[in-house]
């Protein structure tokens, strides 16, 4: 597959989940966590540059120092 599209199908799944994320939040039928989780995962395949901030920023920091296995597996 180009790269063109795979960089297409993260971006249509990161509008999507987007758009769930924000009905999830305003409607107590669907949870929006997921959804906005899936939207972070979503972006950072999508941009390099997000991925490399994400991971330089306090919260993603913080993680790592108290939980170094657990954040092997997720970041």
């Amino acid at each position: 597959m180009p790269i063109v599209i795979i960089k297409l199908m993260w971006a249509v799944g990161a509008l999507f989940s987007f758009v769930l994320s924000l009905v999830g939040f305003v409607l107590p039928i669907i949870p929006g966590i997921p959804f906005a989780v899936f939207t972070l995962i979503c972006v950072e395949k999508l941009s390099p540059r997000f991925h490399k901030w994400l991971l330089n920023t306090k919260l993603v920091r913080k993680f790592r120092v108290r939980f170094p296995k657990l954040a092997k597996v997720l970041v």
